[in-house]
């Protein structure tokens, strides 16, 4: 990583990618990539061949040559950026070629365009035509593509102008808050367009980015505002087959989702009738009678002594994703199983929802008037796994929460699984395969699960959701690729276990900080490391005792458990 000024604009440098990209202090781009995207929209992997970087008093370029793994395709990336008396410009381009023809679902540039100053803005698009159409940045999370057929757009932020010009392809956009990324994404090329597509020989890609910065910067506001909330019950995620421990040890109240085909035989159902009370998730087959499979269930549960406290069932086609205005699945759609939830659980409240990301719940709405409460999921890697992508998740959660809550209108939040690993991929036939542990998209193994920073990560996500008004969710699962148990997570879920339901004022920031009467929780989820405050006494991430804390460094996805109270 590395950071570059020149004049009034800075950027960093990370893996090729401009990430960052800021006038006069103001985030006006927030990265800059070329990815290539195979056919089950896995991200290929890249290596850097050479760099040359050029620093002068007439601004920078960066020139960077790279290939796919096993060289199966090859390319260059050129920025070059200048000064200007009031702003900046930036001329990008990008070449990429195969020796071969290879099947791709992407491949060029992605735009990621920050939150801050942008949501609900007004936005000018230029479309390939040459044709103007004025329209704003999405407030709420939009379940379509908000904007089509883009060669230009041009917006303000924060007193900056932003006038992007591009050549070589048509963009779309899409809201990327529906996958958890706190960013709008113009990419190429539309998803309407036949996928896969080649990238080979007779069809390599030329593209060239033209964008220019000017206007005088307004002062953003620094610090994150306290938000008074109150802690959401934490549940712990079980799925025979991702899991095979069916409590949280030393957690054995805790509340469990339960993850379960139509088919589960009385013998799996038994293993769950002791512990805490269950939300039972119930994946039918699409050929399946829906009332008839769960009446039939329900008597397997009976018979095992499993009485579910919630239901929600789903076919297993909407297991999978489907564009807003694309084919859906024939037969009975998510609304019309809720009689049939109703009739053979009777003692349970009945869901409606998605257990995948935000995005699929978005596209399939449930109706409030006919469920007693909602339900989704998120992973943090569908479109980036680096380490400052996955903490950046952590910023959309208020604005997921608030569309979330704008759908459920009144409806409680009872939402399944937030991790930065994938429980299931909706958009492929299952999470890519990851034997070296690498930081990849879609994957479910992730090296840092078993680190402090999925417990930084999980607690990110407890601030989010207490300020956001959900009523429970899980951190994680009990055992397995996405578990808690024998890992630092399990330090969070204890603290929130043992906070459930209390009033809390939550503070975001580099910093995410929890407070209730029963004391406060801090974790650093910034680049840099912070001292604990003076007078601050409690324990660190790992530590078995409290201990005198002030002054103390909290080291970046350092997590802090303080005594005292004062929500």
């Amino acid at each position: 990583m590395r950071q570059i000024r020149t004049g009034p604009v800075s950027f960093t440098l990370l893996e090729g990618d401009l990430r960052s990209i800021r006038l006069g202090g103001v985030e006006v781009l927030r990265r800059l990539s070329y990815p290539v995207r195979d056919p089950q929209w896995g991200t290929h992997a890249v290596e850097t061949l050479s760099e040359e970087l050029h620093e002068g008093a007439e601004g920078v370029t960066y020139t960077r040559r790279f290939a796919g793994r096993g060289a199966i395709f090859g390319g260059i990336f050129r920025a070059v950026v200048r000064p200007l008396p009031s702003g900046a410009h930036l001329l990008l381009s990008v070449e990429m070629d195969a020796p071969a023809d290879l099947a791709v679902n992407r491949a060029g540039f992605t735009l990621l365009h920050p939150l801050r100053g942008v949501s609900g803005a007004a936005l000018r698009v230029i479309h390939p035509d040459g044709s103007e159409e004025a329209t704003e940045w999405p407030r709420l999370i939009s379940p379509a593509q908000p904007v089509r057929d883009i060669a230009g757009l041009s917006h303000v932020v924060d007193g900056v102008t932003v006038d992007i010009r591009m050549r070589g392809e048509v963009f779309e956009m899409e809201d990327q808050r529906n996958w958890s990324d706190a960013s709008y994404k113009t990419y190429c090329r539309p998803l309407a367009w036949p996928l896969p597509f080649a990238l080979g020989p007779a069809a390599p890609v030329r593209q060239e980015l033209d964008i220019t910065l000017t206007g005088a910067p307004v002062a953003a506001v620094t610090g994150d505002a306290a938000h008074d909330g109150s802690l959401p019950h934490v549940a712990v995620a079980v799925e025979p087959g991702l899991t095979v421990a069916r409590v949280l040890a030393g957690l054995e109240a805790l509340p469990r989702l339960l993850r379960v085909r139509a088919d589960a035989a009385v013998e799996v159902l038994a293993g769950f009738a002791t512990g805490g009370p269950v939300t039972l998730e119930v994946i039918l087959p699409d050929d399946d009678d829906p009332a008839a499979s769960l009446a039939a269930l329900a008597l397997r549960c009976a018979a095992a002594g499993l009485r579910p406290l919630r239901v929600v069932a789903l076919r297993e086609s909407y297991m999978k994703s489907h564009q807003p205005d694309g084919v859906w699945p024939k037969g009975p759609r998510p609304m019309d199983l809720i009689a049939g939830v109703r009739s053979a659980f009777p003692q349970a409240a009945a869901g409606g929802g998605m257990f995948t990301n935000f995005t699929e719940f978005n596209r399939c709405r449930p109706d409030p008037a006919q469920i007693d409460f909602v339900t989704w999921g998120g992973t943090a890697i569908v479109h980036a796994a680096d380490d400052l992508s996955v903490m950046e998740t952590l910023e959309a959660l208020p604005q997921i929460f608030a569309s979330g809550r704008a759908i459920a209108r009144g409806r409680p939040l009872h939402l399944g699984m937030f991790s930065i690993g994938m429980r299931s991929n909706p958009y492929a036939t299952d999470c890519l395969p990851n034997p070296a542990m690498e930081r990849l998209a879609m994957v479910r193994d992730d090296p840092r699960q078993a680190t402090g920073f999925a417990a930084a990560f999980a607690a990110g996500v407890l601030a989010g959701a207490a300020a956001g008004g959900v009523a429970s969710l899980a951190l994680s699962m009990t055992d397995g690729p996405l578990g808690a148990e024998g890992r630092p997570l399990a330090q969070v879920v204890a603290w929130a276990a043992a906070r459930a339901g209390m009033a809390c004022r939550v503070r975001g920031g580099d910093v995410v900080r929890i407070d209730t009467a029963k004391g406060a929780l801090l974790a650093n989820i910034g680049g840099e490391a912070v001292a604990l405050p003076d007078g601050a006494r409690g324990r660190l991430l790992g530590e078995s005792g409290p201990r005198d804390l002030g002054g103390v460094s909290l080291v970046p996805c350092g997590v802090a458990f303080l005594e005292g109270g004062g929500a």
